[in-house]
């Protein structure tokens, strides 16, 4: 019996051995005690309710919950929490006296309250190290005829937001079931505890949500409103705490970093315009919000909303609107209306919470003042979206594969997924009112889609996305995907995650406002000798659509951010697993990115740019200061065809020698030189497009490709004299060149570095010795952070500091007067908005495409 007591403690134990004194016992048991119930989920013995339950419990006595949790990185700093690694961590567990050969004895849960032995069972290291790592690796599915599966996927988020704010604001008890436990549920339901909007409790082992409503009766909270990044919480919310009961006093909405970057800005303009108080403490339109309380509430009447963007926006006023002043009138305005379907979701939900909306045109809704009337029980539909994965698999994997709750009948519109875009693709599809059923084709038989509106269903475009990577069918093998412009501004902007991911691939994309384009590859051509590692952008849905496609892909794939997908669908990985018969296993990509200079410094930089602006010179600079060879690519392309670059272009011309730095550029990232140098290219390398592509794919592996960018008087100077090379006709064209190379710079590199001594020295025509060594200084700098071995982070535990510059001219304060300014800050601010020459004058860069327009600068 007294084993049974150490739950918790074989893994609690690991980390307080790596991070003790600064965390307690209780605390590091309280982190084992998540991840051995999280254990006991994997092998299914656990739900995911009860691993909840159990986190909700710790975390309401002030305990941390998660190796990373914001508790443990206060008390340790960021530094010694990169020495929490998995194997660190079985490391220490191999001599714990629990330990037998390549188990650990861990006690497992079967229910909370209750063990799956009377003993500690004994569990493979593998799994253990798959629950406590970062990342997964998925590897491969085999290619053999399957059983066919049936998948639950857990409460739909967007309807268990919805009940729970329904439920909150309305009259009596109502009995939640099946509802989403996640992240973004976990925050909307703290919030509005906090607001004592509700009371709750927990029946059935923590299915049952009973939440007993106060009738629209809120109070401001004691404290800020922290929503993380829930995007569906954070904008319902905004117009929530406007109903707030108080004459004085405000209350504040805030998220983390991604959260504060998604835009509220045509929610909230439409709430100041009804008279709500409210005003932006950072970014404007964004996140975190102060909201004044006047005692007016929410003012209600005529009130005009622009929904282009977010489909949120008119929810946020839907659900609030009969706790209004007045009726309100609601009218969409500005634009085609994003995804009506949950707007209508929304509405069909107040009914049956006893508030009735009247569309009195098709971008205009009435909604009468009134309270909602709680329903005995309430259960939340599976989540359509999460759906998609599963029946993503059958359709890939060519296998059968079943969701029972589900069907043509969901108020979800990614329900439709399965006949508008699996059916199409070549899948036997079989849908009821209540369940769909996938059939995905031979493997590899895929049909890619001249063209889908995904309008509807826009969450299920990143799905959509990974099977067209491989829906080579078709005339051309191109996957047309449109009307999903919203997804630029979710999570992350998934668009340009899912053309940067598929990219690690092969797959070529492009990135549409509105779209994505996806060029199919056969599977034979996805195959790779190495593992693609898939950045997730902390954005579940990226995760979730990426495991898919590793599924089928030969060599598999890593999935950088495993617990991310604890958004939506926690047990992902355990379905994947255990359900679908993925093989998967742990991985450490930070680990290997950062924590091991050998490793983070392993493959090799590579510097771009036009010749004249300091490769050669700042390359040998960085090879020295990190201990590599220096390459320069011209001189590797000399000796390995014989002969001098002019003899080559004066044989048989420039053509010949594009094809032949083609050749050496491959065989210097991929063979000779791809490990352990500096390589500086030739200032044309861009202009082949399969080079540019090499490069881009080098930038994939993890590398730095540097473009250096000039002062470009100076480069004319140099060449001018530089007679090794064949010159151009006339010094002027030289710029000509330039401004035709910058976008194609660009488009193949990661990082930019200006070279230019005049900003230094103070004296255009000075050759600058001591500006010199200043760039130098700078560009190992950068190269030491682009290789992980030096990654200028601020400690955070002590005070920290930044200044602002805010001149009009650059030059007021180099080189004499910054280091002066900028003593003791770690961190500096150039307002380039504030800069006097033309070029800069009254530039918005908070809009993207003038941001961009000035990258060069």
């Amino acid at each position: 019996m007294r084993g049974l007591l150490n739950f918790g403690h074989t893994i609690g134990h690991a980390i307080e051995a790596v991070l003790s004194p600064q965390v307690l016992h209780g605390e590091c048991v309280a982190v084992g005690c998540v991840l051995e119930a999280e254990v006991a989920r994997r092998m299914g013995h656990l739900g995911d309710v009860s691993v909840a339950r159990l986190a909700r419990c710790l975390r309401a006595y002030g305990l941390p919950t998660a190796m990373d949790d914001a508790i443990i990185r206060g008390l340790v700093g960021e530094e010694r929490l990169r020495e929490l690694r998995p194997q660190r961590l079985m490391d220490v567990m191999s001599v714990d006296k629990k330990t037998v050969g390549s188990q650990k004895r861990l006690v497992v849960l079967k229910r909370l309250g209750e063990t799956l032995e009377m003993k500690p069972t004994n569990i493979d290291d593998s799994l253990i190290l798959e629950v406590v790592s970062e990342g997964v690796r998925v590897n491969a599915v085999a290619d053999v005829t399957q059983q066919a599966v049936t998948v639950v996927p857990p409460g739909s988020k967007s309807i268990s937001n919805r009940a729970l704010q329904l439920a909150a604001l309305g009259r009596g008890t109502c009995r939640i079931r099946n509802l989403l436990h996640s992240d973004d549920t976990q925050v909307m339901l703290a919030a509005l505890q906090a607001m004592g909007a509700c009371s709750v409790a927990w029946e059935d082992d923590g299915a049952t949500l009973v939440v007993t409503g106060n009738g629209g009766q809120l109070q401001r909270p004691d404290a800020e409103l922290y929503l993380g990044n829930a995007g569906t919480a954070a904008r319902f919310l905004s117009t929530t705490v406007n109903l707030i009961d108080a004459r004085d006093g405000s209350s504040v909405l805030t998220g983390n970093a991604r959260m504060k970057l998604r835009p509220s800005g045509p929610l909230v303009d439409a709430l100041r315009a009804n008279g709500c108080g409210i005003e932006y403490l950072e970014r404007e339109g964004s996140l975190p919000l102060r909201v004044q309380h006047t005692g007016r509430g929410f003012p209600g009447g005529h009130i005009q909303l622009a929904a282009s963007i977010s489909s949120q926006y008119v929810s946020s006023i839907l659900l609030c609107a009969p706790y209004a002043q007045e009726p309100v009138r609601l009218e969409l305005v500005g634009g085609k209306v994003i995804s009506q379907l949950y707007i209508d979701m929304t509405i069909a939900m107040m009914a049956q919470f006893g508030c009735h909306v009247e569309r009195i045109s098709p971008n205009e809704y009435l909604i009468p003042t009134g309270a909602y009337e709680n329903p005995a029980e309430y259960v939340v539909e599976s989540d359509a979206s999460s759906a998609t994965y599963p029946l993503a698999f059958a359709a890939i994997t060519g296998s059968t594969c079943t969701v029972p709750n589900i069907g043509s009948a969901s108020l979800q519109g990614d329900a439709r997924f399965a006949v508008d875009v699996l059916r199409p693709m070549g899948c036997t599809v079989e849908q009821t009112a209540t369940s769909t059923t996938v059939t995905g084709p031979p493997r590899g038989q895929l049909r890619a889609l001249a063209e889908i509106d995904m309008e509807p269903m826009t969450d299920a475009f990143l799905t959509a996305a990974v099977l067209a990577a491989v829906a080579a069918g078709g005339e051309d093998r191109v996957t047309r995907i449109r009307g999903i412009a919203n997804q630029h501004v979710k999570e992350c902007d998934r668009i340009e995650a899912m053309c940067t991911e598929l990219g690690k691939f092969g797959v070529e994309t492009e990135n549409l406002a509105d779209g994505i384009n996806v060029h199919a590859r056969v599977l034979s051509e996805l195959e790779a000798s190495e593992a693609p590692s898939v950045h997730c952008y902390d954005d579940h849905r990226v995760a979730m659509s990426f495991s898919v496609l590793a599924c089928v892909v030969q060599s598999g794939a890593e999935i950088r951010e495993r617990r991310c997908v604890g958004k939506t669908w926690p047990s992902w990985w355990d379905v994947l697993a255990r359900d679908l018969g993925a093989p998967i296993s742990g991985s450490d990509p930070a680990f290997e990115a950062h924590s091991d200079p050998a490793k983070a410094d392993a493959t090799s930089v590579v510097l771009i740019g036009m010749r004249g602006v300091g490769k050669t010179t700042l390359g040998r600079a960085a090879a020295v200061a990190l201990n590599r060879e220096f390459v320069d690519l011209d001189d590797f392309l000399e000796r390995q065809v014989g002969q001098t670059i002019p003899e080559i272009i004066n044989r048989d011309g420039w053509a010949a020698f594009r094809s032949h730095e083609t050749q050496v550029l491959r065989t210097a990232l991929t063979q000779a030189h791809a490990t352990g140098a500096v390589i500086a290219c030739g200032g044309g390398v861009i202009e082949s497009a399969e080079n540019r592509e090499q490069l881009r794919a080098h930038v994939a592996r993890g590398a730095a490709v540097i473009c250096l960018t000039p002062n470009m008087e100076h480069v004319a100077e140099y060449l001018s004299r530089d007679k090794t090379r064949p010159a151009y006709a006339v010094t002027s064209d030289i710029h000509e060149v330039y401004a035709r190379r910058l976008p194609l710079y660009a488009e193949s590199c990661n990082y930019e570095y200006l070279v230019d001594k005049s900003l230094l020295s103070g004296d255009e025509n000075s050759e600058g010795h001591g500006a010199w060594t200043l760039i130098e200084r700078d560009f190992i700098r950068l190269v030491q952070f682009a290789t992980g071995r030096e990654l200028n982070r601020v400690d955070l535990n002590g005070p920290s500091f930044f200044v602002s510059l805010t001149a009009p001219s650059v030059r007021e304060y180099l080189p004499a007067k910054l280091e002066a300014l900028t003593a003791g800050a770690q961190a500096i601010e150039l307002r380039v908005d504030l800069l006097g020459g033309s070029e800069f004058a009254g530039a918005d860069f908070n809009d993207a495409q003038v941001a961009a327009s000035f990258s060069a600068f």
